[in-house]
């Protein structure tokens, strides 16, 4: 049995439970997650409002890093025989029918899914066994797995709202950065030429934020779409409509753009542990809204941008929290002696 042939398991059992799960809440409120509880990583669904946790994949493989389709009808995710296992696929659900496509084939890693706008096709960075990762785009049918990228790539940042873009980093010496490419393969523009990633579309597209270190220390930095980054030595104006947020001396990570666009959730450990803070797309008004002196981290806004997932170890071990906008009203989602990470709202 392999990940590419392999039928699904459970199809009956999963659509019964899916069936149920449907009845109890409304499909915008419901988080998907990854969980280690039953002895192997599976993904879940829990509506916050009827307390019901699903196991939605239950196999006897590692799925692991959910991510939820725009239209909110499909979930791509990771899949490998098991947690120790250095080749890792990607498989995606149909949330309805419980049904399983597999999108990578063969030996090697295939990460960093991303959607298309419409649902129809993902973008994720793809390496064989002793080759170099590329971006490809696939469609669901399987049909057509073009590469994206002629540079090396180490992960799939985001694909704007758009549709008319992917952003991809790479850390090879040669084209160090972010990379932006038309998902058909056309018109590849370096966005930036430094030790980038994490790259997010605001949802205007008009701003692209990213990590860098370029100033000593991982910081978020925005930079307006078509600006050239002042490393690539282009212009000597060429470093207007770039902007650093942060500027500290712990280190930022997870971004997560508002709805709106408006604010920009982060990770920061400026105060000595990973916590969340919500920021101003300005950088202005920076706000940290976890005070658990443990670790936080993995934060996601809800669809209509008034409360935020994440993920906590407040007890031991890391379960996942919702609260509202402002870092009030904390709930805990998830409660046990398992690992639950990943929240995809």
């Amino acid at each position: 049995m392999n990940l590419t042939t392999r039928q699904t398991i459970g199809v009956l059992f999963s659509t019964l439970l899916l069936s149920v799960f449907c009845a109890c809440g409304s499909g915008s409120e419901v988080i998907y997650f990854a969980s280690d509880r039953d002895g192997q990583w599976d993904i879940y669904s829990s509506d916050p409002n009827a307390e019901e946790e699903i196991n939605l994949t239950d196999s006897p493989f590692a799925e692991e890093k959910p991510i939820l389709s725009p239209n909110r009808k499909l979930i791509a995710f990771s899949i490998r025989k098991d947690s120790k296992d250095s080749n890792v696929g990607i498989e995606v659900m149909k949330l309805k029918e419980g049904e399983k496509i597999s999108i990578s084939s063969g030996l090697g890693t295939f990460v960093t899914p991303r959607w298309s706008p419409d649902s129809s096709r993902l973008a994720y960075a793809a390496g064989q066994v002793g080759k170099e990762s590329y971006v490809h785009v696939s469609d669901l049918t399987q049909s057509q797995k073009p590469r994206l990228s002629d540079v090396q790539s180490d992960e799939v940042g985001d694909w704007s709202s758009d549709g008319d873009s992917v952003v991809f980093s790479s850390s090879d010496p040669l084209n160090p950065g972010i990379h932006d490419r038309n998902p058909d393969g056309v018109n590849q523009r370096q966005v930036s030429c430094g030790n980038d990633s994490g790259a997010r579309w605001s949802p205007d597209n008009k701003k692209l934020a990213f990590i860098s270190d370029r100033a000593g220390n991982p910081d978020i930095y925005v930079i307006e779409k078509k600006v050239e980054d002042g490393l690539c030595e282009l212009e000597e104006d060429s470093g207007m409509g770039m902007y650093q947020l942060t500027d500290t001396e712990g280190r930022e990570s997870d971004i997560s753009w508002s709805p709106d666009g408006r604010q920009i959730l982060f990770v920061s450990e400026r105060d000595g542990n990973p916590e969340i803070y919500v920021m101003d797309s300005s950088g202005n008004n920076q706000i940290r809204l976890t005070q658990n002196d443990k670790i936080d981290f993995q934060p996601v806004w809800s669809p209509d941008g008034k409360n935020i997932a994440f993920v906590s170890d407040l007890d031991g071990d890391y379960d996942i929290f919702i609260m509202d906008s402002k870092g009030e009203n904390q709930k805990r989602l998830t409660n046990n002696d398992a690992s639950d990470v990943n929240p995809s709202w």
